[in-house]
């Protein structure tokens, strides 16, 4: 189980695989591995990982959650309430959010894009440079598991996160050739086939395409904007 983080990063937890070739699957390509199943971990506390928290902090933008006895060791500095299914669900929502940008992100190569993705592109170049990261697929199939936030006692959780979406970008890709990095190399060792790896709740998926449909509408304003701004320009 991963260990609990206020970074905002939300936690992913992935099904064991094996590297045991009684484990691999026949396919017409070859011997390829069962792919890891990613599902969001459940709202814990930060402190102690209690499932579930007792306590939310009222005005951090990250999900600060506690339990009560971690709450009076951590003497946080702004107000908590008592946290409710509600506040779970939002909670819920916002990594699954989170999750579906970082997988557009990964292969995203428009001009013109989501604030969220434009804001947050930098990553692909930490992930190119990070020195912490695994330096390669196989780095990551250690003691039967994917280990998608560690590799030894040093890890970068933003490059474990990175490296979940581009999973999760492998198990839909139909490109021959992808720019993605490890896209290829990933879908050659797992068993794809038509299973879909990345577990979410129809409720979750729901409000998920709201919110980007919501999200892609303010991007072909932009573009609209843009686009009479040139005629304008033109004209004048």
């Amino acid at each position: 189980m991963a260990e609990s983080t206020s970074s905002g990063i939300p936690e992913v937890q992935a099904d064991a695989i094996t590297n045991d070739s009684a484990a691999r699957v026949q396919t017409v390509t070859g011997d390829r591995l069962p792919p890891p199943i990613i599902r969001v971990e459940r709202s814990r506390c930060v402190g102690c990982g209690a499932d579930p928290p007792d306590l939310i902090c009222k005005q951090c933008k990250e999900d600060v959650l506690f339990c009560k006895k971690c709450a009076r060791r951590a003497k946080h500095p702004h107000p908590l309430k008592a946290f409710r299914a509600k506040d779970d669900r939002i909670v819920q929502l916002r990594k699954h959010l989170t999750l579906s940008y970082y997988e557009h992100i990964v292969s995203c190569e428009n001009e013109i894009c989501m604030e969220s993705c434009e804001g947050s592109r930098y990553t692909r170049i930490h992930f190119k440079m990070c020195q912490k990261r695994p330096r390669q697929l196989s780095d990551m199939i250690t003691n039967g598991k994917v280990q998608f936030n560690a590799i030894g006692s040093t890890h970068c959780n933003t490059c474990g996160l990175f490296i979940t979406c581009m999973f999760i970008h492998a198990n839909t890709c139909q490109k021959s050739e992808c720019n993605v990095e490890w896209c290829q190399e990933i879908r050659n060792t797992f068993d794809y086939g038509t299973k879909k790896i990345y577990v979410m709740t129809d409720e979750m998926k729901k409000k998920c395409e709201e919110v980007h449909i919501a999200e892609w509408k303010k991007v072909e304003d932009r573009k609209r904007e843009m686009m009479i701004d040139d005629l304008l320009a033109i004209s004048i």
